[in-house]
């Protein structure tokens, strides 16, 4: 028989940012790259688009935990789904110009209300963890901060648990089937909710 003993693991079990909100979180995501450039992973353009819609309070909010926060990556904002596109109308990005300077772009109502709907498209009104979706292969429908059936997601999740948004064969418009996504980063716990990150914007119709 072992003797008795007291465990001590060797990683910390405790959640680093259990004790700050999303927004204090998405404020430390801005690393530079080796060459000194923006690197992909890292939330500058995030950031400003955060600030440009004046929504810093639905992040940094504490009055529900009930809160998922899909966390656009530099990726999102000059890849494939390309949010800069999508809120601005055009996908260039001039040399030297800021995440700061090409919010300034959003300088119409109609692109103001772009910008508005693709950040509230990526919060859910319910805190779900990979824990969360318990049968595999199973969507998972959530409403997001856009009111009715417009602004409902759905998660699913794999025999790894690996978070998928919006894939087949989930109840929803083909618009949003059309560009499912995967979360590659889980499971940041915040004060006010909890965080996945992603590399593309996902949608349920056209913005």
């Amino acid at each position: 028989m072992q003797e008795t003993f007291d465990f001590k693991p060797e990683v910390s079990l405790v959640d680093p940012f259990e004790d700050i909100t999303a927004w204090d979180f998405i404020q430390t995501r801005t690393a530079l790259n080796e060459e000194g450039g923006l690197s992909g992973e890292e939330l500058n353009y995030f950031i400003a688009a955060i600030k440009k819609a004046g929504f810093e309070d639905l992040y940094d909010q504490t009055e529900t935990q009930e809160r998922t926060y899909f966390l656009l990556n530099n990726r999102a904002f000059i890849g494939a789904g390309n949010v800069i596109q999508i809120v601005t109308g055009s996908s260039s990005v001039a040399e030297g110009e800021t995440p700061e300077q090409v919010m300034e772009r959003v300088d119409t109502p109609e692109k103001m209300e772009k910008l508005r709907a693709v950040l509230k498209y990526h919060i859910v009104t319910s805190y779900v963890a990979q824990l969360s979706l318990a049968e595999r292969d199973v969507p998972y429908l959530f409403q997001t901060l856009i009111p009715g059936d417009d602004g409902l997601i759905a998660l699913t999740r794999n025999d790894r648990w690996n978070i998928n948004i919006n894939t087949n064969p989930a109840p929803l418009p083909p618009t949003a089937l059309s560009q499912p996504e995967g979360v590659y980063r889980a499971n940041y716990v915040f004060k006010n909710g909890i965080g996945h990150f992603i590399q593309d914007p996902v949608r349920n119709k056209p913005y």
